[in-house]
Formats: C-alpha cells, structure tokens, sequence
C-alpha cells in the first residue's frame, strides 16, 4: 500500500472530518479483529502497539481539527463584528 504524499492530496467537498474520523475508527476496529482471527488472543505486542499508535494519531488529528475550527470560527466572529463596526 502506498500513501500519497500530503502536498499531493486535494480538498474535497463531498466529506467531512467527523465522517473520515469515524469510518478510520471503524477500520483500525475491522484490522484488529482480522488480527486477533489470525494470530489468536490477545494479540502480540507488536502489531497491538501499531494499532495503538494509529487510533492515538487519529485521536491527536481530530482534536487538532477541532482546534483549527474553533480558531476558525472566532477568527470569523472577530471579522464579522469588524465590518458590522464599520457599518455603522
């Protein structure tokens, strides 16, 4: 499996960040259980750690995004209470 390169990646309108958060969580749950079929219970330290730092990577983007939109949105307010400002 190959990863695109982040720079090469274009936005899209079609999904949002809950709905990708979501069914990647939903995925690293599928992965986990294939594993635990093919290796047995519990499963080995290592791919289990792997997991681990994947669905940690994942909390981390989350809650980067959502800082990033309540940036987002204060930024927005502050502009629009500048022109409402102005308006007057």
């Amino acid at each position: 499996m190959k990863i695109k390169k982040y720079q090469d990646i274009t936005p899209s309108n079609r999904t949002n960040f809950a709905m990708v958060y979501h069914h990647a969580g939903r995925t690293l749950t599928q992965i986990e259980t294939l594993l635990k079929n093919a290796y047995g219970k519990p499963l080995p330290t290592s791919p289990q750690n792997r997991l681990n730092r994947m669905k940690f990577k994942l909390e981390q983007m989350a809650a980067r995004h959502k800082q990033r939109e309540d940036e987002l949105k204060s930024a927005y307010k502050t502009i629009k209470r500048y022109k409402s400002a102005q308006d007057i």
